[in-house]
């Protein structure tokens, strides 16, 4: 009977498996089927094969690798773990296994599969890019680093591990080694959405505006469409100073997803730049709720109440910030302000010496504050 390896070599491998012969003849139609790409039929024939002659290996092989290439990944778990049971030793059942535990997010089981399948192939390729990808979900950026350097190192047109790797270094904030590796494989992946998202991100994260917006627009275009991709258009769009555009993409990043604590900080500062100064409050307060300690959070607020003159509120929020041990240093610059407005002079005059004291940014802030305090 014939193993066929669907989404992994694509090729076929003949195996001395005896079953009876109606499990046989709908085993031999799905892989007839297969031939043609025709998975939806293979996968019929499969199951009714399986049905008559469930301990056959090569069946439950070719079942769960179809099912896993069409993402039902429950049921090529279930398949997957019947032909291991009857015969573990398959590198390429281990991958598969692995693949469809991971996309299900059972991560421990997953990564005992990959392991399984390099223990028996050491160099065959997509379980090191499972491995990885594993590494990236969990926040372990460097260990997917390395497990995609594993998988091109065999494989260098990896698709997937070429994308790991590239997030790896977008993720530990190496924009430049993320930018060359995408446009090391632009050839042969311009086209993907998943790339040209990332592509996208890592553009904005190198300030490269305009042609993030460019990318995001391709990538929206192919195909994508969640709420990380309508964030970073709205960010490219921001930076620009296109401020209705930034304001659509991060209305639909917050459509996509309610939770997106960025989207709600970036749609606060464009109604500021907007001058729609209670949405930008309330924008603020949403984004709070989402997350209580970002101290930017609180100065972005903060600043909208001393544009709205609420001075009173915003020394508030501000005084509160301060006490933190994570006040960013402009916290005593607005302070400084606030101060100002109500007429608390010693107090204004204290914060402004703080912040010159700590503040290593934007030197033209420096000098505003030091004419400041000369008529103090």
């Amino acid at each position: 009977m014939k193993r066929v390896h669907i989404a992994v070599l694509c090729l076929f491998m003949l195996l001395p498996v005896s079953c009876g012969d109606s499990a046989l003849k709908y085993y031999n139609l799905g892989v007839e089927a297969a031939d043609r790409d025709d998975l939806d039929e293979a996968i019929r024939n499969w199951r009714r094969s399986a049905e008559i002659n469930p301990s056959d290996p090569d069946t439950r092989y070719n079942l769960g690798m179809a099912l896993l290439e069409k993402k039902e990944y429950g049921e090529a778990e279930e398949n997957l773990k019947a032909a291991a049971g009857i015969d573990s030793d398959d590198y390429r059942l281990q991958y598969g296994l692995g693949k469809a535990l991971e996309m299900q997010g059972k991560y421990s089981q997953a990564k005992k599969a990959y392991r399984y399948s390099i223990s028996l192939k050491s160099n065959f390729h997509p379980p090191y890019s499972g491995l990885g990808a594993i590494a990236l979900k969990q926040e372990l950026y460097s260990t997917a680093e390395k497990y995609a350097s594993d998988a091109l190192r065999y494989a260098p047109h990896d698709a997937r591990a070429n994308l790991v790797l590239a997030e790896a270094y977008y993720m530990q904030q190496n924009y430049s080694a993320a930018y060359a590796q995408l446009i090391s494989m632009r050839a042969w992946l311009s086209a993907e959405p998943d790339y040209l998202l990332l592509l996208g991100k890592v553009m904005n994260s190198r300030h490269m505006y305009a042609d993030a917006i460019q990318t995001l627009i391709t990538a929206r275009e192919a195909g994508k469409s969640g709420s990380d991709l309508y964030l970073n258009l709205g960010t490219a769009y921001y930076e620009t100073g296109d401020f209705k555009n930034a304001h659509e993409n991060y209305r639909l990043a917050i459509y996509r997803d309610e939770q997106n604590v960025q989207a709600w900080t970036g749609l606060a500062r464009t109604e500021f730049e907007l001058d729609h100064l209670d949405e930008s409050l309330k924008a603020w307060n949403r984004a709070k709720a989402l997350d209580p300690v970002d101290p930017e959070i609180d100065l972005g607020m903060a600043v909208t109440l001393i544009r709205t003159r609420e001075f009173e509120k915003a020394v508030s929020v501000l005084e509160k910030l301060n006490a933190k041990g994570n006040a960013p240093p402009r916290t005593l610059y607005y302070l400084g302000h606030s101060y100002m407005r109500l007429g608390r002079t010693d107090d204004a005059r204290k914060s402004f010496i703080l912040f010159l004291d700590k503040w290593q940014g934007d030197e033209t802030l420096s000098e505003e504050v030091r004419e400041i305090l000369v008529t103090l």
